[in-house]
């Protein structure tokens, strides 16, 4: 095994694990007001909802088919089944 450096190598450092305790017990301080509301539900349902809909009105938008002038392959041509 490896040698011992004194009892702990690394020492604990105060403000890191003050910072830890806060964000593991965040929801005994936090308050829900209007800036934290506002941001909830742009982030939640404003943005989500905005890109679905973005996103069901071009699903069938093919621009490059529009443009197609001629067909990509030979008419004749049957694939086999």
């Amino acid at each position: 095994m490896a040698g011992h450096f004194g009892r702990h190598l690394l020492r604990a450092d105060k403000q890191v694990e003050k910072f830890e305790f806060f964000r593991e017990n965040l929801i005994n301080w936090y308050k829900w007001n209007l800036k934290s509301a506002g941001f909830a539900i742009l982030f939640l349902g404003i943005i989500p909802v905005g890109l679905g809909y973005i996103g069901y009105k071009y699903q069938t938008l093919n621009l490059i088919a529009a443009r197609r002038d001629k067909p990509v392959y030979n008419n004749n041509w049957v694939p086999r089944t």
